[in-house]
């Protein structure tokens, strides 16, 4: 391990590898790097798992599990079965998500303990480039050094310009899942992923909620069709969708809170969740004395190895800056791990899906129509509504929809697009598909089970060459 004249460290805290956080970036390193046989430290200053297990991911499945189940019960009547005076107890809802989040606590430190990875809790702060002081609670001070680092320090939420979280009439993502009362009414600012996905939380759970969006359509970043899908699908349920509209002002009045929006328009409701996007967490661990260069959003700028500038210095997940998904995280963290062990390996991005968990599911992968049309790629293009599948209709679920992209000279699949029942699952055959140059008469030519949610993939694929056998 290499010297440093000017801190002595005890030999105890020689580490191959030093990472910072132990979230899906960082606990996914460790693991990795500890199966290569290296020796680990993990400094993390709240609970394992970030973001995704404390404040994200996790809890909200949780959340959204409970959700599904009441709306299913709302509607037994329909399936023959009798339920009544079905009631949301919310307190006992957030308390069976706090049981599924100490579960995974739990998991990653046996996870930990299994391979002899240290945990170090408390704050970390870089003194030189390989070389960190852990501060605990109580003041206790550690310094430990290692051969390489892996910074994964994550995220948190974005405030709006003018507009913080008071937890009290306003909050934000993390916020909003420590409260254990219901408002009467919500709204929610940004139309994304997580904004759509406590609307629909809120919405199941008999809240009246408003959603605001700046961009002409919810989920801006997915494909339009998928889009439109999901605000008729919101406004059916009695969400109120404000789109291409922006926040001018905020208020606390009588208890309530209001929003002014660009066009004039106000809006009430007893609470108010800031959805706008999240703010990289490179601040307040001496990153200043490593020599590592980040980008102008305050993101660690690193390469497709994931190593900053700063050879044997790597940066994971979030406050990597690239997709800003947990699940890519672990992944970017086992590609930081493996180069750090010396193993030559590359992130690859060309395939990354998406999910997002509303009521229809959301599942997509590779190009959207219009990305395809920026571009000038010549395209064709199948889709395949899911009320025409027998499952759809057995289970109740025929809402949604799969869109199928593919080249307009080679038919390879460029991009799959799904909103219905199951489409997080569903989508990762699109994935596969993409991933190996597959066409869309390969995967029109693969045969699916009956009845699955998975013949509309099927479907929409043969419906590129307009042969899908059960499109009206």
């Amino acid at each position: 391990m290499g010297t440093f004249a000017s801190l002595s460290v005890d030999s105890a805290n020689l580490f191959d590898i030093l990472i910072l956080g132990a979230g899906p970036a960082g606990y996914v390193a460790a693991i990795r790097a500890a199966q290569l046989k290296k020796k680990v430290c993990v400094i993390e200053k709240a609970e394992v798992g970030g973001t995704c297990l404390n404040r994200g991911c996790i809890p909200t499945k949780s959340l959204i599990a409970s959700a599904n189940l009441f709306a299913s019960i709302k509607k037994a009547q329909e399936f023959g079965i009798s339920v009544e005076n079905a009631a949301v107890n919310f307190k006992a809802i957030q308390e069976r998500k706090k049981k599924v989040v100490d579960s995974g606590i739990k998991g990653i430190k046996s996870l930990f303990k299994k391979y002899g990875i240290i945990l170090e809790q408390g704050t970390a702060a870089f003194k030189e480039p390989f070389v960190i002081e852990s501060r605990k609670e109580d003041g206790e001070t550690k310094i430990l050094r290692g051969d390489k680092a892996i910074i994964s320090t994550g995220s948190r939420p974005a405030d709006i310009a003018g507009i913080s979280a008071d937890n009290e009439y306003i909050f934000d993502s993390d916020s909003i899942l420590e409260t254990d009362n219901l408002p009467a009414s919500l709204t929610i600012i940004g139309g994304g992923a997580v904004g759509c996905e406590f609307t629909h939380i809120f919405n199941s759970l008999g809240v009246k909620v408003n959603i605001i969006e700046l961009l002409p359509h919810l989920i801006p970043l997915e494909d339009e069709d998928i889009s439109s899908t999901l605000e008729r699908e919101f406004k059916k349920k009695g969400v109120k969708i404000f789109l291409g509209r922006r926040v001018e002002k905020v208020l606390k009045v009588d208890g309530h809170v209001k929003v002014v929006l660009s066009d004039g328009i106000e809006i009430e409701s007893d609470r108010l969740l800031l959805s706008a996007g999240r703010r990289f967490n490179t601040a307040g661990f001496g990153i200043e004395n490593t020599g590592v260069k980040t980008g102008e959003k305050g993101n660690i700028l690193v390469n497709d190895k994931m190593e900053s500038s700063v050879s044997g210095i790597y940066a994971a997940g979030d406050v990597a800056g690239r997709a800003m998904l947990a699940y890519t995280a672990s992944k970017e963290g086992i590609v930081a791990a493996e180069n750090a062990c010396g193993i030559e390996c590359k992130m690859d991005y060309s395939v990354i899906p998406s999910a997002v968990f509303t009521e229809p599911e959301i599942g997509c992968a590779g190009l959207k129509e219009r990305d395809a049309v920026e571009r000038g790629i010549k395209i064709n293009k199948g889709s395949f509504q899911l009320r025409a599948l027998g499952r759809a209709h057995a289970g109740g679920e025929i809402s949604g929809m799969v869109k199928v992209i593919s080249d307009g000279d080679t038919d390879k699949i460029l991009g799959v697009h799904i909103i219905g029942a199951h489409a997080a699952e569903m989508i990762h055959e699109a994935v596969v598909a993409i991933k190996m140059g597959m066409t869309a008469k390969d995967l029109e030519d693969t045969v699916h089970c009956h009845p699955v949610f998975s013949e509309g993939i099927m479907e929409a694929a043969a419906d590129v060459h307009g042969r899908a056998i059960h499109k009206t």
